[in-house]
């Protein structure tokens, strides 16, 4: 929703989930996705697809997340917009829960010379969990709540013709 522009953009979470996870080339991608927005925009419930061998030679069962938006912002320019999502995800598999936070952070640019492709340049920042019952909360601590590590993405998107 630029100035300059007069398309409409409608966030679908739904076909973003699916379509991103494709696009990481994860190995278990993400087979369905709940969301309801009117009841609890907050909250994403994802579906992994059952995924092949852990490193002991044990078959890795399905999974689920769940992901808890807790903050978002949004600003946006002539020929950009850029928003930030902060989360929690709370990923179940076979005897296993684990707990990360997250913020997201993409900027979003038209392209100049045609208005059915947009760039985007993207950065994750992962942060430890503040659990004082474990290693990981210590370490939290110890990095005064910083995040621990960065992933930069690129993207080029183009119009679906759907």
């Amino acid at each position: 929703m630029m100035a300059k522009k007069k398309n409409k953009i409608i966030a679908d979470r739904r076909f973003n989930s699916i379509d991103m996870t494709r696009t990481y080339n994860q190995l278990t991608p993400v087979e369905e996705v709940l969301w309801d927005p009117k009841k609890d925009p907050t909250l994403l419930k994802l579906n992994f697809a059952a995924g092949s061998m852990t490193a002991d030679m044990m078959p890795l069962g399905p999974r689920r997340s769940e992901i808890y938006i807790t903050g978002r912002k949004r600003e946006e320019g002539e020929q950009y917009f850029a928003a930030s999502e902060r989360i929690r995800q709370v990923t179940l598999g076979s005897g296993a829960v684990t707990v990360s936070d997250t913020e997201i952070i993409t900027e979003f640019q038209w392209d100049a010379g045609n208005d059915d492709e947009m760039k985007a340049v993207q950065r994750i920042a992962v942060y430890l969990t503040p659990n004082p019952n474990s290693r990981e909360g210590v370490l939290w601590q110890q990095v005064n709540g910083k995040a621990v590590a960065f992933f930069d993405y690129e993207m080029d998107m183009r119009r679906s013709s759907n």
